[in-house]
Parts: structure tokens; sequence; C-alpha cells
């Protein structure tokens, strides 16, 4: 049985990035700077091993500029830093949707397309202010000793009767009014706009399923693995690394949500020439491709993906379960972000 402090009502975080509170951490997280040096935000996690395997560590020997990682990555901290004039990052490695808000914010450098490359991609990915890095998505998971039969569709996801257990999601809105509406049982192609009223009768349905709303791709898979909550939600690169790590967490490609990392330049850097050599550097079609076949990402060049090493290919959705997904459109998430955390946040509190 578990403790009250353990109930759903009290693991519920409040999440919305207040600068205030950020701006403290930015002065006493920050990494010590060296000369010819870059401070690079990331994930942390498999994909931190990754990005140092493949991309810092190579990248320091060619040129001799010094990456410094910060394994905070976190809009709030960006715009902390911006606010306070304290700028530390160079570097910042994020999804689209906080690209979107960042530049409306006002925050990025535009990338300089004369030092790099953007040959191979498509345009619907090529921002103004974002060299694409990566695509992944939000994948329904769930733990392999547990559920034997998994869910086909996020209505099965949300069936309580067929799958009496715990589950955990995200901790923000987006990916989960997503699910949310998918599990409506709205067409993949129609979204978007998403009828927030039904949405939320959906997540209404839920919440007393839900033991855990995660803060960390780290979390997400632990509290599946260890049986916390059988079924689940996690992006692509974590349960890729659960896997290779024989964690007992499989996932469901049919109606993942799709996204686009990107690596931005933050407006302030202290050294943006050396940011826009890194990233580069980092479209290399072989670092793409290591970094692609460590995190299981989806490369959109076709050359890339054919680099890809085929034992890697395992953790990859094939072109059809691809096809069942449905891609993250920023264009509403952009309109719609500040509104819909304030309500996503006034509902997780309610």
């Amino acid at each position: 049985m578990r403790n009250a402090a353990d109930t759903p009502s009290r693991q519920r975080r409040k999440f919305t990035p207040i600068l205030a509170g950020a701006l403290a951490l930015v002065a006493s997280h920050a990494p010590a700077m060296a000369e010819g040096s870059i401070v690079v935000a990331d994930a942390g996690g498999a994909m931190a091993e990754s990005l140092a395997k493949r991309l810092y560590e190579p990248f320091e020997k060619e040129t001799g500029i010094k990456v410094i990682a910060d394994h905070t990555t976190a809009l709030g901290k960006a715009q902390a830093m911006a606010k306070s004039g304290n700028v530390v990052w160079d570097v910042f490695y994020t999804g689209d949707t906080d690209v979107a808000q960042a530049s409306q914010d006002g925050i990025l450098l535009p990338i300089d397309w004369s030092v790099v490359p953007k040959d191979g991609f498509s345009p619907e990915v090529l921002n103004e202010y974002g060299a694409p890095a990566a695509a992944y998505a939000l994948v329904m998971t769930y733990n392999t000793n547990l559920v034997k039969e998994p869910p086909k569709s996020w209505a099965e996801w949300w069936d309580t009767a067929k799958y009496d257990c715990a589950r955990t999601m995200r901790n923000v809105p987006v990916d989960n009014l997503e699910a949310a509406a998918l599990a409506t049982g709205v067409d993949r192609g129609a979204i978007y706009p998403i009828d927030l009223e039904a949405a939320y009768k959906q997540l209404d349905k839920i919440q007393p399923k839900v033991v855990t709303f995660w803060d960390s791709g780290a979390q997400s898979i632990q509290l599946v693995a260890d049986g916390s909550a059988c079924l689940g939600t996690a992006w692509t690169s974590r349960v890729t690394a659960a896997a290779k790590a024989s964690q007992p967490v499989g996932l469901v490609w049919n109606e993942a949500v799709y996204h686009q990392d990107y690596y931005t330049v933050m407006k302030g850097s202290k050294n943006p020439e050396g940011a826009m050599k890194f990233i580069a550097f980092a479209m290399r079609p072989d670092v793409r491709a290591g970094i692609a076949s460590d995190l299981g990402f989806v490369e959109g060049d076709a050359a890339i993906q054919a680099m890809i090493s085929p034992e890697s290919l395992k953790y990859q959705p094939t072109p059809e379960q691809a096809a069942q997904g449905v891609n993250s459109n920023i264009a509403w998430w952009a309109d719609n972000l500040m509104s819909a955390y304030k309500r996503y946040n006034a509902w997780l509190t309610q």
C-alpha cells in the first residue's frame, strides 16, 4: 500500500517558467567558463553520453575549443539568463516547442547559415533560430513484465478497465494534450486545433490513475521499469537506452507524437562564433549518423539514414510505423504555449 505522500495528488508538481526562482539557479549552478570554450546545454542521460562521444570530444580535438556541458537544459532557465543579462549558455539544445517560444521571446540568435550547412534538410524542419538536430517521438510505454498485451492506441492506453493499474505522464501540456485528443478518437490528421474541452475531459478521467507526472526522461523510464506504473509515456531516446540496458520497458510506435530537436545559440552568448562552428560540426553526416545510431533517432536525410548501423535500426520505427504517428504542430503551439501552460498548471493543482 502506498503512503499518503505517494498519492497522485501529492506527486503532482507545478510547472511553469518562474523567472524569479530560476534567476538564483543561474548564478548558483553556472559551470565555470574556460578560455576558448563554449557551454552547451543538453538533456543529460544517454543523450549527453552520445553527444560527448560523437560531438563534444571530436569537436574539441579538431578545433581546440573546449566544450563545457550543462545537463540542465530548460526553457525557464534560458529565459532567466536572458532576463538577468547573465547568459551562461552558448548553445541551447532543445525541442521544437521551446524553440518556438524562445524565438518569440527574442532570446536566440539567428543561425548563421554561411557557417552552418543546411543541405539535405527539408524546408519544413529548417528554422531561422535553430539547426535541426534529430527527430524523436513521445511514445506509449509499458512494463513488459506486467503488461503482456500493450495498448495499440491512446484510447486503449486510457482504458482503465482493460489496464487497471497506475500510469505516469509528462508534467507539461505538450504531448499530453495530443494524447488526450487522440484518446477521444479524433483522426490523427485532425488533431489541430486541439479541442481543449474534450482533451481535458479525457485528462480528468485518467488523472486518478496517474501516480506521478514526471519531470525528467530518467524518471519516465524508472517509474515504468520498477513497476510503479504499468503504463507510461517517454521519449524514444530514453526507451532506446532502457532497451540497451535490458530494462523491462517496451514502447508502442502507433500514434507516437513526433518532434524535432534543434541546436540554438543564445543571444548574449560569450562565444557566438565558437557556437556556430560547433553547430556546423554537429551537422556533419558521420556525427549525425553516430548520434542517431546511439539513440534511435530518425534521420530525415536518406543518405545519413543509410549510414546508421543495422543493429541500431531495430530501435527506430519502420516507415509503416512512422506513418501511424502525428507530427507536433509547432505553429499551433507557438500561438498557444503560454495559455496552455497556464490552464494545465491550474488543472494539475485543482
